[in-house]
């Protein structure tokens, strides 16, 4: 499998929610080229190198995916460059695949949630054992 990432860079005057909504637009257009999306995040607005368009910053956005139908990954190619709202793009391939993205308030969550459980199986198990030493018979001396 041949996995890629490709960065766009976004008018960095939209609002979240047309931003998300642009992020959503990609994303159906990349599933028609059966590409499986791996991570699609909001990586930052900031300066960029030269003006484009009159604009002196921009929104970075990272798209990483497994190949799909690669005679649709051109027409992809040409939608992305087609739409008003993208500045730039660019395309490479990855020599291994990436790693899943999680945000750090999910991954907050993820361990608070985990070590409640951890707490809650240790209470367990030590009700277990005393349960286990309570309902053994005394050994006769």
């Amino acid at each position: 499998m041949r996995y890629y990432e490709t960065i766009y860079i976004v008018d960095p005057n939209l609002e979240n929610l047309v931003l998300d909504k642009t992020m959503d637009e990609i994303s159906k257009e990349l599933e028609k080229t059966e590409s499986k999306l791996i991570n699609h995040r909001i990586w930052g607005k900031k300066r960029l190198a030269y003006q484009i368009d009159k604009q002196k910053y921009g929104t970075y956005v990272l798209l990483q995916f497994e190949e799909g139908n690669q005679e649709k990954m051109i027409d992809f190619s040409t939608w992305m460059k087609l739409n008003n709202s993208i500045i730039r793009h660019m395309t490479v391939l990855l020599d291994v695949k990436p790693e899943l993205y999680i945000e750090e308030s999910k991954k907050e969550e993820l361990a608070a949630n985990v070590s409640d459980a951890t707490v809650k199986d240790d209470a367990q198990l030590e009700k277990k054992s005393a349960e286990e030493v309570d309902s053994k018979p005394e050994e006769a001396i």
